[in-house]
């Protein structure tokens, strides 16, 4: 239980990210939307496997070529958190100084999601992980921390899958709502939409403030700075 308790503030990172709840939720509006949803997620869900198990391979193979040099992997998995972290706060800091209108443009493309087909839903979910890098370097800590555990293969791929599973938590909740009373979630769904894409620029900004102190805390403490 102790590696699932410390995935879970990765997971959060990986879960909490505005535009692609927006994402999923212009997706739920379209006459496909729980197909299109699920799709949505089965995309990023097939895409962070994948990278997971490359990451697996790299982590193996870099670990012994850097222990055998007297240093360690999870002193570079932690100086890229730090990294990450301190990336996370400047951006914050660019957000809060730069012009709303030009930060918020960028996100225009996200209603033309609304009648795309599943294959296309499941692209753009794989598409918001390959173009993020910080959501590379999440999975990267993850893998990192599961093989520092010593779990042995079946349990160090459950702890993986479990943590892929928390990390979608917040994607899968629509979905759920849909699925139990379409009506009622329809409307509530498009208020928490309208919401988000009103309040995104401070949303993000919080989240970047509080993952950013997060991850630079992590990497501190893994590089026992702190």
């Amino acid at each position: 239980m102790e590696i699932i308790y410390a995935l879970i503030p990765l997971a959060l990172a990986a879960a909490f990210q505005p535009p692609q709840l927006i994402a999923l939720l212009v997706l739920l509006k379209g006459r496909r939307g729980v197909v299109n949803g699920l799709a949505y997620i089965t995309g990023m869900v097939i895409f962070r496997l994948l990278l997971g198990l490359g990451f697996w391979f790299l982590a193996s193979r870099l670990d012994d070529s850097v222990e055998s040099a007297g240093g360690r992997f999870s002193i570079f998995v932690s100086s890229v958190l730090m990294v990450l972290g301190l990336l996370l706060l400047v951006n914050a800091l660019r957000r809060i100084f730069s012009v709303p209108d030009e930060d918020q443009s960028d996100g225009a493309w996200l209603e033309n999601l609304e009648d795309v087909s599943p294959r296309r839903a499941g692209l753009v979910g794989m598409a918001f992980l390959a173009l993020d890098p910080k959501d590379w370097i999440m999975d990267l800590a993850a893998v990192n921390l599961i093989a520092d555990a010593d779990l042995g293969g079946s349990a160090s791929l459950l702890a993986y899958l479990i943590y892929l599973l928390m990390a979608k938590t917040l994607l899968l909740m629509p979905i759920i709502l849909m699925l139990i009373s379409p009506e009622w979630a329809t409307g509530f769904l498009g208020k928490l939409n309208g919401w988000m894409k009103e309040h995104v620029r401070g949303i993000e900004i919080l989240m970047a403030i509080v993952f950013g102190l997060m991850f630079l805390g992590i990497g501190l403490s893994g590089l026992g700075l702190m």
